[in-house]
């Protein structure tokens, strides 16, 4: 998702460095994800991305929106479903995607250049998180009496470097530690190889997600107790172990076909995301959203489905850089960082009864993908903060 030429689905990223084929002749296979010319752009993974960007405002839409008005039962379920099909994929797959690529043995990924990734992290989080975090500080401030102050821009400091600014932010800190692992990651997989790789992987998958979300499933049915994830600098360990486990099954992705168990498990984890929350809407525990959210071991094996599903349909090929998919796949990390904004100013002015539903979720759909793609373009002639998205 994000920017930078080691995720955005450009090719030749290192030196060409050729790999063993199956059928016995030299060259790369022809199924690794840089087997084109430099600057190619692999077609479904830019499907990928942008659709995955859309997901990810859709998804924001619904929730931003729910919680800014009371609603009818039936209104609060379709968000939930339409949700959980339609956006809670697409972060999962965004750490699945950068995987895939920097774990590509064809490139070159040493400390200089994932260095480079991480401090660009830190710039999104040291500007754009800071102002997200200023605006919220500000009319907290203001909403309170309290007026103006400087303790507004410390607080905004302090929100930053305690993983308290925007939530939608916690990608960028979960994949800032991600992009410091990279080299290790790689090292590891030399040395374990594609099956020992594969293995760990597994393993991470099966201890970080699989066991934890089981738990808190058999805590909710045996107890009625339903888990709230940690906030803040709490949630920095566990996002990033999430952020690794994702990346690492991404590494894994180029070898796992579309067959059975691969479809069967997209859909029993799809359905299981849908039946637990919407039978915790009902039963009036909430949404359940320890079942979608980032940890949950369904979530991925969905994004999984997802990712795969788009390697069948749309193909390895390469695709136009400046068609309309690539563009909106490299503008996709800018429109996550971004769109939360043009969400919350939009319904800050007008409530969604403005329009009938479904007519407002498309509205702020379409206003929040424009401004955050207009947004970006924009940044994008500024000094220093263009070079972020």
């Amino acid at each position: 998702m994000s920017g930078n030429k080691g995720e955005n689905g450009r090719l030749g990223l290192g030196p060409f460095r050729p790999l063993g084929r199956k059928d016995g002749r030299k060259g790369p296979s022809p199924n690794r994800p840089n087997n084109r010319s430099k600057g190619a752009r692999i077609a479904w993974i830019e499907w990928a991305r942008a659709l995955g960007a859309c997901g990810v405002v859709l998804l924001h839409v619904f929730v931003s929106t729910s919680l800014a008005t009371e609603f009818v039962p039936a209104r609060a379920v379709v968000y939930t479903a339409l949700g959980i099909v339609l956006g809670r994929w697409a972060v999962p797959a965004f750490f699945m995607i950068t995987g895939l690529l920097l774990m590509d043995p064809t490139r070159q990924v040493g400390w200089r250049q994932v260095g480079r990734y991480a401090l660009r992290m830190v710039g999104v989080l040291a500007t754009y998180g800071l102002a997200f975090a200023v605006m919220e500080e500000a009319w907290a401030s203001i909403r309170d009496g309290a007026g103006l102050s400087p303790l507004v821009l410390w607080r905004s400091v302090v929100d930053v470097l305690s993983a308290s600014t925007w939530d939608h932010l916690w990608y960028v800190y979960a994949l800032l530690g991600v992009y410091l692992c990279v080299p290790a990651l790689r090292a590891l997989r030399d040395r374990l190889g594609h099956r020992g790789f594969g293995a760990l992987a597994s393993a991470l998958f099966l201890g970080v997600l699989v066991i934890p979300t089981f738990l808190h499933l058999f805590a909710l049915v045996m107890g009625g107790e339903v888990f709230v994830p940690a906030q803040g600098l709490a949630a920095l360990p566990q996002n990033l172990v999430v952020g690794i486990t994702c990346f690492c099954v991404g590494g894994c992705l180029e070898r796992l076909p579309m067959r059975w168990p691969v479809i069967a498990c997209g859909a029993v984890s799809l359905a299981t995301m849908l039946c637990v929350s919407l039978w915790g809407i009902f039963a009036g525990l909430g949404d359940c959203g320890f079942v979608f959210l980032q940890g949950s071991c369904f979530a991925c094996a969905y994004a999984v489905f997802v990712l795969v599903l788009l390697r069948r349909l749309v193909g390895s090929g390469t695709i136009d850089a400046d068609s309309p998919i690539a563009r909106l796949a490299r503008d996709s990390f800018g429109v996550y960082v971004l769109h939360p904004l043009f969400v919350h100013v939009v319904l800050l002015g007008v409530g969604p009864g403005v329009l009938p539903s479904p007519l407002f979720e498309v509205a702020l759909f379409v206003v929040s993908m424009v401004g955050s793609i207009a947004l970006t373009h924009a940044m994008r002639h500024v000094p220093r903060l263009g070079t972020l998205l």
